[in-house]
C-alpha cells in the first residue's frame, strides 16, 4: 500500500511518497498573497487536490499521514492552521485518498530521536548565546531540533535534504512505517 507523508502549514505542504520505501519527496508552495484565512484555505483545497490527483495517477498512493495542527499560544494561529489543514485533507479525500491518519508532533518526533530538548541542551543553547532574549534563544532551540530531524533523514536514507519541511514530512513517515502501521 502506497501512503503520502504530509507535514502542511498555512504556507506550504511538503510531502514524502512510500510504499516499504521511501520513493520521492517535495514540497509545494501555495502561493496566496491573501491575508484572508478562507482565501488561503481555498488556494490549499486547490493546489492539494490536484496534486492528490498527481500522485494518485503516478504512485496509487491510497493514505494519508499528517501531523495535526499544533498547539498555538495564540487561539487565531491555531484556528487558521487547523482550517487550512482541513482544506487540505478535504481536497485529498475528495482527490481519492481513501484514509487520513493524524499524529501529534512529539510522538513522531520523539519516534526519530529528536524529543523536547533536555534541560542541559538547552542551557548549552543559552551558553552559546549569553544575554540574548528568550525569544531568540527559543528560536535556537527550534532551528537545533528542526537540524536534528535533518540530519536523522540524511543519514537514514543517504539523501541530502536541507529543507526542514520536507525532513519533517519524511520523519513523519518513518514513524508510520517503523510502528508497523502499513497493514
Amino acid at each position: 500500500m502506497n501512503f503520502i507523508s504530509v507535514d502542511a502549514s498555512t504556507q506550504s505542504m511538503a510531502y514524502a511518497i512510500w510504499d516499504t520505501e521511501l520513493r520521492a519527496w517535495g514540497k509545494i508552495l501555495y502561493g496566496s498573497n491573501s491575508k484572508n484565512v478562507y482565501d488561503k484555505a481555498g488556494t490549499i483545497g486547490k493546489k492539494s487536490g490536484a496534486l492528490t490527483r498527481a500522485l494518485l495517477e503516478r504512485f496509487e498512493v491510497e493514505v494519508m499521514i499528517i501531523e495535526k495542527p499544533i498547539f498555538a499560544n495564540s487561539p487565531m494561529t491555531a484556528s487558521n492552521l487547523a482550517l487550512t489543514q482541513g482544506a487540505l485533507v478535504g481536497a485529498a479525500i475528495f482527490g481519492g485518498i481513501g484514509r487520513v491518519v493524524g499524529t501529534e508532533p512529539i510522538t513522531w518526533q520523539s519516534w526519530v530521536g529528536n524529543p523536547n530538548l533536555k534541560k542541559v541542551e538547552k542551557e548549552t543553547i543559552n551558553a552559546e548565546y549569553p544575554g540574548k532574549s528568550a525569544t531568540f534563544l527559543k528560536q535556537k532551540q527550534r532551528e537545533f531540533r528542526k537540524q536534528r530531524t535533518i540530519d536523522y533523514v540524511n543519514k537514514r536514507f543517504d539523501v541530502g535534504v536541507y529543507d526542514n519541511d520536507v525532513a519533517d514530512a519524511i520523519g513523519i513517515g518513518c514513524w508510520y512505517i517503523d510502528k508497523g502501521m502499513l497493514q
